[in-house]
């Protein structure tokens, strides 16, 4: 057990310089057991959507400043109190003495001064940690340490979307969110076809009200079940896969920025194409994607292009279609990437947005007269997503934003189309967080 919590300490210290954990945690799958993998994902995820809160009880029996200790050491004390109080398998002595031990691989100084913190908390503190304010505490200040989410996020939600559509936000943030299958009729024939070979394979799958061919994993792993990259199922987001609902059909899209490949599979699977250009600009994830498509059996209907999206050698005006969906904050995705949580700031945004309008001018670029561009982000800010399509729309002459139509989309989405006829979907149970908006390049006037 050990050698788990070593590795945890380890990710963590290194979150905190800027990597991202996912990869981190998946190069070290190999070294470990089932149980030793569940036990490090869990703690790695429990510490990191927590972080602020451990801090804030951590500080009760340290001291001196957490901030000011070595990154290690702060992931034991984070390690150690979210398995004292986040996690109720663990018996508390063995929380105590493996962190401790574990710490002694990089910190052994520092295990005198772990070990007296965590004893204090396995003593004086109880599940999930007291959150200890002012009365006169500000709403946010409180919402920010309880649910682990910088002060200057949660503010901006709480004026955005108010305070009880902001704390939802932030819980689900904080939960794991469902596995989501997309069911290729070309394979299976039918959503319910495709979920007879998954409960033959020991899944319970239920059809999802976000899109006609989601599929929501209920119980057991797609991952281990043998089938997941196989060309049966893909796993894509069903909210990400209901946004595509608004596409008409055409003979062929541009994928403006494809990797990992769920807009292409779902614009083939659903019919709204059929053919894919898909470009993507990281030649490791375009091969990868490639890999995914031929093992799909769709490698034949897309066409795959190593580009930048801003900067593509495809000739301008011709394609009814394009999807972009632009890198961004991820503020809607924090629960699948909580580290982030962290680093982000408002530069981020403006820095964001900067490259998202290069990549929005490119698209009405390459769409036809009379074409659409479906324009998405996972990100929540208005300046990465409406802001961003009017001063599109307001440098050029030809084109205009629709608003998208309730009718258009399946019934969860239409609750949070906004005035302005832009999409901004909170992060749910059910979903993570998308927004978007539909710009149109004009027909030529004869």
């Amino acid at each position: 057990m050990t050698s788990v919590r070593v590795s945890a300490l380890d990710i963590l210290a290194r979150t905190e310089r800027g990597a991202h954990a996912a990869p981190l945690l998946e190069s070290r799958m190999g070294e470990l057991s089932p149980l030793d993998r569940t036990l490090l994902r869990t703690i790695v995820k429990t510490v990191l959507r927590n972080q602020l809160r451990l801090d804030h009880v951590l500080a009760r029996s340290a001291d001196r400043p957490l901030g000011k200790t070595d990154p290690h050491v702060r992931a034991a004390l984070r390690a150690g109190a979210a398995q004292l109080l986040l996690l109720d398998r663990i018996p508390r002595h063995a929380a105590v003495r493996e962190t401790v031990e574990a710490l002694r691989r990089f910190v052994p100084r520092a295990t005198g001064f772990v070990n007296a913190i965590l004893r204090k908390v396995a003593d004086h503190e109880s599940p999930p940690g007291r959150v200890e304010l002012p009365a006169s505490a500000a709403a946010a200040e409180r919402l920010s340490i309880t649910y682990s989410h910088p002060r200057w996020l949660v503010d901006r939600w709480i004026a955005r979307f108010g305070e009880e559509t902001a704390a939802g936000i932030l819980e689900s943030d904080n939960a794991d969110s469902p596995i989501d299958l997309l069911a290729d009729p070309a394979t299976w024939g039918s959503r319910d076809a495709a979920r007879e070979v998954l409960h033959n394979a020991g899944l319970e799958v239920v059809p999802s009200p976000w899109a006609p061919l989601a599929l929501t994993v209920r119980r057991g792993n797609p991952f281990e079940a043998g089938l997941f990259f196989s060309r049966d199922i893909v796993a894509v987001d069903a909210a990400a896969q209901g946004l595509l609902e608004v596409a008409p059909e055409v003979d062929v899209a541009l994928d403006l920025a494809a990797a990992p490949g769920g807009k292409t599979r779902t614009l083939l699977a659903r019919g709204k194409a059929r053919g894919v250009i898909g470009v993507e600009p990281h030649f490791a994830r375009m091969m990868r994607l490639r890999e995914n498509l031929r093992l799909a059996g769709r490698l034949r209907d897309v066409r795959l292009l190593a580009a930048d999206g801003r900067r593509t050698p495809l000739g301008g005006g011709r394609v009814p279609l394009v999807v972009l969906d632009a890198p961004c904050s991820g503020t809607g995705t924090l629960r699948k990437n909580p580290e982030k949580r962290y680093i982000l700031s408002g530069e981020d945004l403006v820095h964001s947005a900067r490259v998202q309008r290069e990549l929005l001018e490119a698209a009405m670029g390459l769409v036809a007269p009379g074409g659409l561009v479906i324009y998405v982000t996972c990100s929540l800010e208005r300046e990465e997503n409406r802001d961003v399509a009017d001063a599109t729309v307001s440098r050029r002459d030809d084109c205009e934003i629709l608003s998208i139509r309730g009718e258009s989309l399946p019934e969860p989405f239409r609750p949070w189309i906004e005035a302005n006829g832009t999409l901004t979907l909170p992060p749910g149970a059910e979903n993570d967080g998308f927004s978007m908006t539909l710009v149109r390049k004009r027909e030529k006037s004869l």
